[in-house]
């Protein structure tokens, strides 16, 4: 079994350390594992370290928030080099970016009449980049909001959801009110980039991109979905599994864990079709591209 995607503590919204990780890997038999974190390799190269002491076999990558046609859409780049120059210099300018995006995110908020700033931001960020539950946290940490009824939802106490997910797409994602696209961060420029840094694109968790967008991303260059995510229900696998099959897309399966805190439904290596074969397929795909 396999799970190509995972966060850790790199990203502002995972919980565990590449340690943890890999202890919890190591004792479901994973055969192999990606760090996925948001617009970060910052945990890859223990990964690689830690993948030698374990004997769990470790794929880099990285998750790329991307716009297109009006959508957040998450970009998973695989072997991407965590030593490369221009892979470093890359991140610098997106997290300038994201930085810019945050603090629009934050002004918007503020405007609907969420009381907070960004010292409460960067608290519950750790200064990474802030996702939605850094967000999330940030208001709920500030007692004028505490009354405020469209919280009620985040707070009365269900953990069959994640409350910082759901606060997300309620309010930060393509399309609801917080939303902020990142300047030229745009998908297709994002593929062409991975693949100019040796990496290879694949779309993660596609079931609200439409196949209108989807073949258009696939005549820009994308190389890869996420086909087996537990977002997808079983028809939706089937579907994606035909469409990839049928532009000759390699097929991928993560589990998107963030943690229980985060995501309480969701497990390490909790994806369906997390077969070995997948990943020897991409590693073939790779080599045939030096």
């Amino acid at each position: 079994m396999i799970d190509l995607h995972i966060h850790t503590n790199a990203s502002s919204d995972g919980q565990h350390s590449p340690r943890e990780i890999f202890e919890m890997a190591w004792a479901k038999g994973l055969q192999a594992i990606a760090f996925a974190d948001h617009n970060s390799i910052d945990n890859v190269e223990a990964g690689f370290k830690l993948s030698a002491e374990f004997g769990i076999e470790f794929v880099s990558c990285l998750e790329l928030n991307t716009f297109h046609n009006g959508l957040d859409l998450h970009l998973l780049a695989f072997f991407i080099d965590p030593r490369s120059t221009a892979l470093h210099n890359w991140m610098a300018e997106i997290r300038r970016k994201k930085q810019e995006q945050a603090e629009k995110r934050l002004q918007k908020l503020n405007e609907l009449g969420f009381i907070f700033n960004w010292d409460d931001l960067r608290r519950f960020s750790a200064d990474r980049l802030p996702t939605g539950m850094s967000f999330l946290r940030a208001i709920l940490s500030r007692k004028e909001n505490l009354k405020d009824r469209r919280l009620k939802p985040y707070t009365d106490g269900n953990r069959s959801f994640s409350p910082y997910v759901s606060f997300y797409r309620d309010y930060l994602r393509g399309g609801k009110p917080a939303f902020v696209h990142m300047e030229d961060i745009y998908t297709i420029d994002a593929i062409r980039k991975i693949k100019e840094l040796g990496g290879i694109p694949v779309l993660a968790h596609p079931s609200d991109t439409g196949e209108k967008n989807l073949r258009d991303l696939v005549e820009n260059g994308l190389e890869g979905l996420e086909v087996y995510s537990p977002y997808h229900d079983l028809n939706e696998q089937k579907a994606f599994r035909d469409f990839a099959e049928e532009h000759n897309l390699l097929i991928t399966a993560g589990s998107d864990f963030h943690g229980k805190i985060v995501k309480p439904d969701i497990d390490l290596g909790q994806v369906s079709g997390n077969h070995y074969e997948l990943l020897l397929k991409m590693k073939e795909f790779r080599k045939g591209k030096e």
